[in-house]
């Protein structure tokens, strides 16, 4: 193929690619160890749900009832959600509705790839502010490249991924007071931290926008279901470019019985990952080899000696987690958090391969 003929944004674009998995042991993408369907109750009420749903009639395009039953989990209005084929479409929808080329996106790295991929596609300018020592975000620094960029989108995940950072709510309000233009706070992961959404604020900022989704905690990502929130003028110019069917009848099904039994689902859920997680740091802190970064989220990240060799012993142990090549993440794995049992599997190859380097 004549390269000319792609748009020139995407001539030399290197897109985001989903590894090749051929381990057993799979803690590479922050999922959930706990099927949805194994909860009796959610599995009878999807399979109740699909046999009023005809398989020859499309999906309701805006997901009414998803949308009422999450405006209900989050505490906001139905018009004021937006239903997608995952929190990455809600993201691309954000992108192609704001961002024009030559417009300014504004984060922070490292942070998740597809904010900054989904902007250059655009034509637009990705300018990031580095984290500081410990992958802690400059907070003042980002507040200072908002005032003087006044960037037309700006993004902020919370807890970040993948350092799992979590920022507090003053410190979120305090952007979304110095941006005149959209600011993206990222929770796809919040359930897990324990504290309150900055959903909590929607009716004071018009410019907030705020990314959630059903695959981190309720383990729903087979599924894709992602979901934006903000003042109902956003959503209705969010949904300008939105697909017409874009989220199938068996995911706004399967979303709604999970969401039906949402509190028994988180309690099962979260409790034992945190539970997990705090042995896979009592398990490391004696290891000076290692550092471990604070985590809010499923997820911790690490920085070993050597990055590639410590990625091939979980490898040749059958397991598989999450490697870096970009230098600000030099020799850093993030590991997903699941069970204690492969938490344990886990440290055992750390620790051993640290021994080959001491």
């Amino acid at each position: 193929m004549n390269n000319k003929w792609l748009r020139q944004t995407i001539q030399s674009f290197k897109p985001y690619a989903a590894p090749n998995i051929n381990e057993n042991i799979v803690i590479d993408a922050n999922e959930s160890p706990y099927n949805i369907f194994d909860f009796p109750k959610v599995a009878e009420a999807f399979l109740a749900r699909m046999k009023q749903t005809p398989s020859y009639h499309y999906p309701d395009p805006f997901a009414g009832e998803l949308r009422q039953a999450l405006a209900g989990y989050v505490g906001c209005e139905a018009d004021e959600v937006l239903v997608g084929n995952g929190g990455d479409e809600i993201i691309s929808l954000v992108m192609n509705t704001f961002l024009n080329p030559g417009d300014v996106l504004l984060t922070h790295a490292p942070t998740f790839d597809i904010y900054g991929l989904d902007a250059e596609v655009l034509g637009a300018e990705v300018v990031t502010v580095p984290d500081l020592d410990g992958y802690r975000r400059d907070c003042d620094g980002f507040l200072e490249k908002i005032k003087e960029l006044q960037p037309k989108v700006t993004v902020l995940c919370n807890p970040n991924n993948p350092t799992g950072e979590l920022l507090p709510m003053s410190y979120v309000e305090a952007v979304l007071q110095a941006s005149e233009n959209p600011v993206v706070v990222d929770e796809a992961y919040l359930e897990f931290s324990g504290v309150p959404s900055i959903i909590t604020k929607l009716s004071q900022y018009d410019n907030l926008i705020v990314i959630r989704t059903l695959s981190k905690a309720f383990g729903l990502a087979g599924c894709r279901v992602g979901y934006g929130v903000a003042q109902k003028e956003v959503i209705d110019a969010l949904s300008l470019t939105k697909l017409v069917y874009n989220l199938n009848v068996l995911s706004q099904n399967a979303a709604l019985s999970a969401l039906e039994y949402a509190d028994e689902i988180l309690a099962h859920n979260i409790p034992p990952t945190l539970a997990a997680r705090d042995v896979f740091y009592k398990a490391l802190e004696d290891v000076p080899e290692i550092t471990m970064y604070p985590s809010a989220t499923n997820f911790v990240l690490i920085r070993v000696p050597d990055g590639p060799a410590m990625d091939k012993a979980l490898r040749a142990a059958d397991i598989s987690v999450r490697s870096y090549k970009a230098e600000n993440l030099k020799n850093c794995l993030r590991i997903t958090i699941t069970t204690e049992d492969v938490v344990r599997k886990v440290v055992s190859v750390l620790k051993e391969e640290v021994k080959k380097h001491a």
